[in-house]
């Protein structure tokens, strides 16, 4: 067996956070990955460090994620409480919220029951896109795009007024995406179509750009380390996405992000030319693999 190197951080700064991603990275379809479930465990018994799941996942509600993962064993030695589990469908209830939005939802019921429950979902005015098999047919496609339309052509009348005037107007979006990653790893362990696609199609045919929620979005990752209590210099990531994972946690200034070889990573994810210049860290086997070599640098911190 290959020896696995050891994670130094940025500015060999000493580890105080661990993010980890959820799906592809501890579980695909209904099944733990080998060997997560321990891993996990092995990380809450360091009473410093900071572990906090930060997930994209807009499939499902965060209760019924959270039941799902404890029926494949992460009881709570592992995944300690609901609020271990930070999930882009939070932030964009807070958004929505924040901005007196109503979204015409691209985006399974079981969310608009229960994380988005309670939104003003009256006389929409933006589109709101999740993970959302069951919704990505052309009729309500259709109608997404005629919505954005109607919206742009509004929003152009309006601000006929301020033109070449001194007045600044703030626009809010009116496409949203929960994420955008192009696919994932799906129960019968294929890759299967995520999000991205569809937000794109919009885009295009709308004339707009998207505003993005979830990872890679710098505002999600600087949320999730605060409610640690961390510098991001201090912060290691690890997930199965090289863009949403590794790439937008160096980004947003973590000390390293970790790529494991599982869920959806796909062989030379880890090459400059797919990371758009960022490269991970480390790339590992699988999550046991990369709180082995966390733990292993903590260990020679207080050696």
């Amino acid at each position: 067996m290959s020896q696995i190197p050891k994670l130094i951080l940025a500015n060999k700064q000493p580890i105080k956070g661990v993010l980890i991603d959820i799906s592809g990275t501890i579980y695909v379809g209904n099944e733990a990955i080998p060997g997560a479930i321990e891993a996990c465990r092995e990380l809450f018994k360091y009473n410093d460090l900071k572990v906090l799941f930060l997930t994209n996942t807009s499939k499902v509600s965060s209760e019924t994620l959270l039941n799902q993962l404890r029926g494949m064993g992460f009881d709570e030695s592992c995944i300690p409480h609901r609020d271990s589990i930070v999930t882009s469908i939070s932030a964009t209830r807070l958004f929505l919220l924040q901005n007196g939005l109503r979204p015409y939802c691209l985006v399974e019921d079981d969310l608009i029951k229960t994380d988005l429950m309670g939104l003003d979902m009256e006389d929409p005015n933006c589109v709101l896109v999740g993970l959302a098999p069951s919704k990505f047919d052309y009729r309500r496609l259709n109608d997404a795009f005629r919505l954005l339309n109607k919206l742009k052509e509004e929003r152009q009348e309006e601000l006929l007024p301020t033109v070449n005037t001194s007045q600044s107007v703030t626009e809010l979006p009116n496409l949203i995406a929960i994420h955008r990653a192009l696919y994932y790893r799906d129960s019968d362990h294929n890759l299967s179509l995520g999000p991205g696609g569809f937000v794109s199609l919009l885009e295009q045919t709308a004339g707009i750009t998207a505003h993005v929620v979830g990872k890679p979005s710098r505002a999600f990752y600087d949320a999730a380390v605060s409610s640690l209590g961390v510098s991001p210099c201090n912060c290691v990531m690890i997930g199965d996405d090289v863009v949403g994972d590794v790439k937008g946690a160096l980004e947003s200034g973590l000390g390293a992000a970790i790529l494991v070889k599982t869920g959806k990573y796909r062989n030379g994810d880890e090459l400059v030319h797919t990371t758009e210049g960022v490269t991970p860290t480390l790339t590992l086997p699988s999550i046991t693999e990369a709180v082995e070599s966390i733990i292993e640098s903590i260990k020679d911190e207080h050696s």
